[in-house]
């Protein structure tokens, strides 16, 4: 007989074994995938020691390098085999800006606002709950997700909690604000669309899988994929399903790329799927095989969808047919953080603490430089 409930808990184990899987590198050293965003001409990035830097796009130059008062926030969770500490990482997703501030979550739970101008450190919030996700701005509020469940609206001016949105598990997501409403995802299989003034739910949709990826939306569609090894677009503003693609062969985990009419999707069953974003279905005549796991996000960059696999293999892919223009093999670590993009510039984040600059049409390094202290 089929037991729905032992399918539930078999699931959770699977999702929880997936995640320690994904930290249990720390016992070699952290694990963690910080991002990078550019807003008026300055590239803020996530390092993976911990720290935030604001660098000039053009040179990798830094204008400040600041971390967290008192500490790096890095959270021991348990001890590994021989006495070393295993430990959960600092960052996960890129920082937010908004308001000439950087807003950033690290994985203690601990939220930090710093000038975007200075660096300075203005205040910090504790959610008491670990952050696997980045954060995002707008109405003058930093929204978060955190291990509890809960989606925290805070105050950007002085960091006060406004309000608390629960789902029924985890929240590893990272939310978006796009006309006064929060979309995030939930390892309880549903999105969620919130009212950002308030709290209060506009409405869920359910999968059949966690969600651990950042919505993407264009024109009033959400584009995300779940955990379900399905692809999903939703109306933005009934919840309603418009179409889902159930071609892959496994999780999807990184947020999406748009360009042209075309959904470009990159899973863990090491693909990277080019979909009508009208109907769903496939435009490519055959997905792009990366031969390594595709959790970092991918972007357009020099006219070209530019994609990172796990093993730091780089590629340059044709929008149209899929086909590889370029490669490159010149990072020697993995690629876990979503990738970043200024013009026809990339910025990937690699495992060994390095930032590369790449050009998008091309695939020639524009400047390497490592992100120590």
């Amino acid at each position: 007989m089929f037991n729905s409930r032992r399918t539930r808990l078999t699931k959770t184990l699977i999702v929880a074994i997936f995640l320690a899987t994904l930290v249990l590198a720390g016992c070699a050293g952290t694990r963690s995938w910080p991002g990078t965003i550019s807003e008026e001409g300055v590239l803020y990035v996530g390092t993976m020691d911990g720290r935030v830097l604001a660098l000039n796009p053009d040179s990798g130059s830094r204008k400040w390098d600041w971390q967290p008062t008192g500490g790096s926030g890095q959270s021991s969770l348990f001890a590994c085999a021989g006495g070393s500490t295993l430990v959960g990482g600092f960052l996960y997703g890129a920082p937010a800006v908004a308001s000439g501030k950087v807003f950033v979550a690290y994985h203690t739970g601990k939220v930090y606002t710093i000038d975007a101008t200075s660096g300075v450190q203005q205040w910090e919030y504790d959610l008491k709950s670990n952050v696997s996700g980045g954060v995002a701005a707008g109405n003058n509020t930093v929204f978060v997700g955190s291990s509890n469940g809960k989606l925290s609206a805070l105050d950007v001016v002085n960091g006060a909690l406004k309000w608390q949105f629960s789902t029924e598990n985890e929240i590893w997501a990272t939310p978006v604000i796009v006309d006064g409403v929060v979309y995030i995802g939930s390892l309880d299989h549903s999105l969620y669309a919130v009212n950002a003034a308030d709290g209060t739910k506009k409405w869920s949709f359910k999968t059949g899988g966690s969600i651990a990826s950042t919505p993407l939306i264009v024109e009033g569609v959400i584009y995300i994929g779940s955990f379900d090894d399905k692809f999903y677009a939703i109306d933005a503003d009934t919840g309603a399903k418009k179409w889902v693609f159930e071609g892959a062969g496994n999780w999807f985990w990184a947020q999406a790329a748009y360009g042209n009419g075309t959904i470009y999707a990159g899973c863990l069953d090491h693909k990277v799927y080019a979909l009508n974003a009208g109907n769903g279905t496939t435009v490519w005549s055959k997905p792009f095989d990366a031969a390594s796991l595709i959790k970092a996000s991918p972007v357009i960059a020099g006219g070209n969808l530019v994609v990172a696999s796990e093993v730091g293999k780089v590629f340059g892919l044709d929008l149209n047919t899929g086909e590889k223009k370029w490669e490159f093999d010149s990072i020697t670590a993995k690629v876990l953080s979503p990738l970043g993009a200024v013009g026809n510039t990339v910025y990937i984040n690699s495992q060994d603490n390095k930032l590369y600059a790449v050009d998008g049409q091309t695939g020639r390094q524009v400047w390497g430089v490592p992100l120590t202290k």
